[in-house]
């Protein structure tokens, strides 16, 4: 009971800190490239629904992998993975010509944010296995 009342909290926290910094992101990506056509009020709509579906999915897919149903876990994680990038993809289609450097610095950012996030996930992953095993 115990830990599903953690595990329940931690989900809640997840979600309240996907949708803030979807709030933060639209504002950063608007500055970055509103000058180019990009409609931020789209990009906004795409990547809150996005983070909402990650706050649902992302501890999903984590606690699927600490109890090992590894099915579970990557049904979860592709989409994740999906709903992370559209949000992305609305940058390169929504807007008019990009220069070249800000179609690299946008890639190297969404890499970033991509390897942050799979770290982070690796390491709640390693974590909960390791409380799992000490619960035994």
């Amino acid at each position: 009971a115990e830990t599903l009342q953690r595990r329940k909290r931690l989900s809640r926290a997840w979600a309240g800190v996907v949708v803030v910094w979807s709030l933060v992101r639209t504002a950063i990506v608007w500055a970055a490239v509103g000058d180019y056509g990009l409609n931020p009020w789209i990009y906004f709509a795409l990547d809150l629904g996005a983070a909402i579906v990650d706050a649902f999915t992302t501890p999903r897919m984590v606690l699927a992998f600490i109890d090992d149903h590894y099915r579970q876990a990557v049904k979860w994680a592709l989409i994740s993975l999906t709903v992370f990038i559209i949000p992305d993809v609305y940058i390169f289609f929504g807007s008019r010509h990009l220069p070249k450097h800000i179609i690299i610095i946008l890639c190297v950012i969404i890499g970033l944010t991509l390897a942050i996030g799979v770290y982070g996930v690796v390491r709640r992953i390693r974590k909960g296995r390791a409380e799992r095993r000490l619960a035994q």
